[in-house]
């Protein structure tokens, strides 16, 4: 083969090979320190030499794993650190990853010093190399992007339930303001929910144009001193009839049946209204009242009982109320303590047994608190746990004076700050009459009715001859209510509004 065929040769095989493709340029990377590592630098491959020499100065560390040199002594610190971020960084060859394990790289000294402590040889169990990072910042992006979609669902489904409630209320208090009147008679089987349906047409009357308030617009005393009952007379009012719901009651009175399909009402939450106008009310109140004064027989006669245990029970409650809120609000001292007032109740009730009125009731109860403060303050080993406990002693011991001695007792109101159940007053008006009508000393001075109170009348529904009993409509003396050691309201200042 000649030379000149060797030639061609020699370019066919350079032809036909690819072109070689350049080297890929290599970081720059350093080890400090050089007998034992604790970090590795990685420097730009296209860094400057100035920026080179920096970043080396920068990150060099001792054996000890402290930093050669300081910050300052390579030149402006905010220049020096810029430079070196920008083109270089560390690897921590003796922090883990918290998830992988692997060595954590930083950008700066401060970061360094923070994930491997002063000598950089601290395990790091709650940071991440940077790719783990963000895996974790992906992740946490992702779930809370979940999150938005699911509350975003969720407010639409309760976009849809609040507009389908309301038009649900709409309906139902639609058909609640069309209940033009009562169906059937009086249900006479709850003679409890008859008797606050009295104090609430009273309360109508009084208060003409506005709803009945709810049970929580009116306080914790409600209408008879006890919530949890007055849902369930409230109930037997609605039930039959008598009451309907208010288009004043607020919508959080309001929720969806558990079948979707409906609504269900909070009875505590609605405000309601007297059905069949206020006119047609009075004279459903007139025929209550009539019956309960009149009616003969067991039921009727237990209903007259049930009605003066609650009456007596709401007095009670008043004055003992008003005790405790003398101790607290005028004293400062707590209430009577609760292995006393079982004690305190009885001690009320034998003052009213012995005919005081509930304004004289009143002043019992402001003079007993005043002579057990007076008490304390003599006695400086007392304090004020005692002085609540020995105002019932107080008490049980003025009431015990005056019925012994005739004390004259004048008459006190409770102040303004004092709250009562909102149908005491109906109640013991409706209580009063009770007593009038069978009053043994008011029927012996009736000249309407025989020695038993009963008298021959018309019965009203059947138009025959009766025997019935007698309300004494006839004006009869004052001394005969039965008020015993009862007294008109004296001269002095009333010292309750004190």
């Amino acid at each position: 083969m000649g030379k000149r065929e060797r030639r061609r040769k020699r370019e066919r095989v350079k032809k036909n090979q690819s072109p070689r493709r350049p080297a890929t340029p290599e970081p720059i990377v350093r080890e400090f320190p050089l007998d034992a590592p604790r970090l590795r630098v990685v420097i730009k491959h296209d860094a400057p030499e100035d920026a080179q020499r920096i970043s080396a100065l920068y990150w060099e560390i001792k054996a000890d794993g402290t930093w050669a040199r300081t910050v300052g002594s390579i030149g402006v610190a905010g220049d020096i650190g810029s430079v070196a971020a920008a083109h270089s960084y560390a690897t921590l060859l003796n922090c883990p990853c918290a998830n992988c394990s692997e060595p954590i790289s930083v950008t700066s000294r401060s970061w360094a010093n923070k994930v491997g402590g002063r000598y950089l040889d601290v395990a790091a169990p709650s940071y991440l190399c940077g790719e783990c990072s963000k895996i974790r910042q992906q992740e946490e992006t992702e779930r809370q992007q979940r999150a938005a979609e699911q509350k975003r669902v969720e407010r639409e489904h309760e976009q849809q339930q609040a507009e389908m409630l309301q038009r649900l209320v709409a309906h139902a208090l639609a058909d609640e303001e069309a209940k033009a009147a009562p169906a059937g008679s009086l249900p006479t089987d709850s003679p409890m929910a008859l008797a606050l349906y009295v104090a609430l047409v009273s309360y109508a009357t009084r208060n003409p144009g506005k709803p009945l308030p709810s049970l929580t617009g009116i306080g914790p005393l409600g209408w008879t001193g006890d919530t949890e009952q007055d849902r369930e007379l409230l109930s037997d009012l609605y039930h039959a009839k008598l009451l309907a719901l208010s288009p004043e009651s607020p919508p959080q009175a309001f929720t969806l049946s558990p079948d979707g399909d409906g609504i269900a009402f909070v009875p505590a939450e609605v405000a309601w209204r007297v059905v069949g106008g206020l006119t047609a009310a009075q004279e459903r109140v007139t025929k209550i009242k009539d019956d309960l004064l009149t009616q003969p027989g067991p039921e009727p006669a237990e209903a007259r009982e049930a009605f003066t245990a609650l009456v007596d029970r709401l007095e009670v409650l008043e004055i003992s109320g008003y005790l405790d809120n003398l101790l607290t609000k005028k004293y400062g001292y707590p209430a009577v303590p609760e292995a006393r007032r079982e004690e305190l109740a009885d001690v009320i009730r034998k003052g009213f047994a012995h005919g005081y009125t509930s304004g004289q009731m009143i002043c019992f109860a402001w003079r007993a608190t005043d002579s057990a403060a007076s008490w304390k303050e003599r006695n400086p080993r007392m304090g004020p746990p005692e002085a609540a406990s020995a105002s019932v002693t107080s008490l049980n011991g003025k009431i015990d004076k005056a019925i012994e001695l005739h004390h004259s007792i004048p008459e006190y109101e409770a102040p303004r700050w004092h709250t009562s159940p909102l149908a005491l007053a109906c109640f013991r008006r409706l209580h009063a009459e009770i007593r009038w009508v069978y009053d043994r000393e008011v029927i012996g001075a009736c000249t309407r009715c025989d020695q038993q109170g009963l008298k021959e009348t018309v019965h009203p529904e059947t138009g025959v001859d009766a025997v019935w009993r007698c309300t004494h409509p006839v004006e009869i003396p004052a001394q005969l209510h039965g008020e015993g050691e009862s007294s008109g309201l004296d001269d002095a200042a009333d010292p309750a509004d004190v």
